[in-house]
């Protein structure tokens, strides 16, 4: 085979990978719920940015050096992150975080509270786009805001206030930096407020490089809907409508985008971690045999087990590569209901049961699956695992549900011994 025979391969292979993780992608968006997702936040959003802003600027402006900043700061938000809706709502909102000064206590604390009330919902929403099942403790919780809430406004501030100037003075920029350098700068500051979002929100381990691909793409489509709502709001008349209202609709719905192109690049990120993109495979485990997908994974588990391990679910979903993450964590989850298996401390399963008081029947009556005795021929039986699976149809097929009382155990053991012995 010549080399453009391979070359043209290679490119129909990386075409089908990325054509299977686009549609992983959507999947995992759609199943998560991620477009009711993005408005219920975007409401929450617009409840809450006044209590969070008037907090983070509180914070700066509580520093004396950081006073010019502030308002620099505060400048810069505004006309990157509110495009067309910023000019109206600006008047609003200064009105607002002036205002604060005058709250009482109980009032101060309401505000905080609130502030970080839209933080613990951006949390659970991530927690359920990266599949964990535990969210941080209260006291986690706490600490980990109030410390985004306060050492992340001081370190910005302070970074510019300390090295604005010198650094602009060193580039000849003291007068101020080209249109195309300060539109990429901003493009670079949007992906790394992504990337520490994708980072540090989710209750596990991220990596680095999942989440600076999933915020790339989430700053390509931010940069894309500003363009975009910029377009649509200065052709569409909303005051014949909402007449002097018309700002807080317009504002929501560009609120409403945002999430919807950071729940987006959150979702890439986390099917980054489970995507199997060597799978020989174009179709997900039949729903019909997902009884023989559990019997499977209940064995993986038991051969860590024995091994005094447990396994992730990466690790998981390597050994199924066939299965999508979706159908192994509905099946887990199933198992956990009963008490088959558990998680430990880091979020990977182990069994919690002895598989000797646990028979195949039993198995298939703690989910609801479908039994596939008119399909024993086409059910997967390439190993010795699964022929003793067909196996036990097969005698079930013959001699009635009441005679499949062998335990799991047995079964398994019985598959090992024969491997060996072959």
């Amino acid at each position: 085979m010549d080399k453009e025979a391979e070359s043209t391969l290679e490119i129909g292979h990386h075409l089908r990978r990325g054509k299977r993780l686009a549609r992983h992608v959507w999947n995992h968006f759609l199943e998560d719920r991620c477009f009711e997702e993005a408005a219920s936040l975007g409401y929450t959003s617009l409840l809450a940015m006044v209590p969070l802003l008037a907090v983070v600027f509180g914070i700066v402006a509580a520093f004396p050096v950081f006073n010019e900043w502030s308002e620099r700061l505060q400048s810069f938000i505004f006309d990157n992150f509110m495009p067309a809706t910023g000019e109206q709502i600006v008047p609003y909102l200064n009105t607002f975080l002036d205002s604060i000064s005058s709250l009482t206590l109980p009032g101060t604390v309401m505000l905080i509270v609130t502030a970080l009330l839209l933080m613990v919902r951006i949390e659970v929403a991530f927690n359920r786009i990266w599949r964990v099942d535990r969210n941080r403790t209260l006291i986690n919780r706490v600490v980990m805001y109030w410390a985004v809430l306060t050492l992340g406004p001081i370190l910005i501030a302070a970074a510019v206030a300390i090295s604005a100037q010198k650094v602009f003075s060193t580039l000849g920029l003291e007068e101020g930096m080209s249109p195309g350098v300060y539109r990429l700068g901003i493009f670079f500051i949007t992906w790394l407020v992504f990337a520490l979002m994708f980072l540090l929100v989710p209750n596990r381990r991220v990596q680095i490089k999942h989440a600076l691909i999933g915020a790339f793409l989430s700053t390509i489509l931010f940069e894309a809907a500003k363009a975009g709502f910029v377009a649509y709001v200065s052709n569409a008349n909303y005051t014949v409508i909402y007449g002097a209202l018309a700002t807080v609709p317009i504002f929501l719905f560009w609120l409403y985008l945002v999430w919807i192109v950071t729940l987006f690049g959150a979702s890439l990120a986390a099917s980054l971690t489970t995507f199997s993109d060597f799978s020989k495979y174009d179709t997900d485990w039949p729903v019909r045999w997902e009884f023989q997908l559990a019997y499977r994974l209940v064995h993986h588990l038991w051969s860590a087990q024995r091994e005094g391990a447990s396994l992730s679910q990466k690790q998981l979903l390597g050994l199924e590569l066939q299965a999508s993450e979706l159908q192994i964590l509905k099946l887990l989850h199933d198992l956990r209901d009963q008490k088959v298996v558990t998680t430990d401390e880091e979020g990977n399963w182990l069994l919690n049961r002895d598989l000797e008081e646990i028979s195949l029947g039993n198995l298939y009556g703690y989910g609801n699956y479908y039994l596939p005795l008119g399909e024993i021929g086409e059910l997967p039986s390439e190993s010795e695992i699964d022929r003793a699976f067909v196996d036990c149809l097969e005698y079930v097929r013959a001699h009635g549900e009441s005679s499949w009382n062998q335990s799991l155990r047995s079964m398994y053991q019985s598959s090992e011994q024969e491997r060996s012995a072959s």
